[in-house]
């Protein structure tokens, strides 16, 4: 297509990242789910390691703290998770997957990897690669802080 080659990278990346939000819906809304591409990513990293500290989850997601905050208040309110103070510490939350929250995770988990191979189906993976290692220099360029 002419017309991308000609756009802008940071137009490129917004696209990019609209039509994988956009794929993973229709994914979704085929398993009769409520669950927004956001919501599922700050999943992700409590189905890794179930306890997780909402900092470490910022840490795991690439969301701000004020969002992750809000998401997880979503996921509570839709019984995905539970948020437990730490016993030592009560400025921190521990956030847990509820039984229907890994279940939840669990069904959409092979639908993601479906999305991922049908993204990387037809480039060459060398090219996956090198244009993943560009987009990670442009993020430790603009947020030395992500490095």
């Amino acid at each position: 297509n002419m017309k991308l080659h000609n756009t802008p990278m940071p137009v490129l990346l917004g696209l990019s990242h609209r039509l994988v939000v956009k794929k993973f819906k229709e994914l979704i809304e085929s398993l009769d789910l409520e669950l927004t591409f956001d919501q599922f990513m700050v999943l992700m990293p409590i189905w890794k390691l179930d306890g997780i500290s909402q900092q470490q989850i910022v840490e795991g997601c690439g969301k701000d703290k004020t969002s992750v905050t809000r998401i997880i208040t979503t996921l509570e309110n839709k019984n995905y998770v539970l948020r437990i103070k730490d016993l030592n510490d009560t400025r921190l939350n521990h956030i847990y997957l509820t039984k229907f929250g890994k279940q939840t995770v669990e069904k959409v988990i092979p639908v993601m990897r479906q999305t991922r191979n049908y993204i990387k189906k037809d480039i060459n993976e060398n090219d996956y690669n090198i244009a993943r290692s560009v987009i990670i220099q442009l993020i430790e360029k603009l947020d030395p802080n992500n490095g």
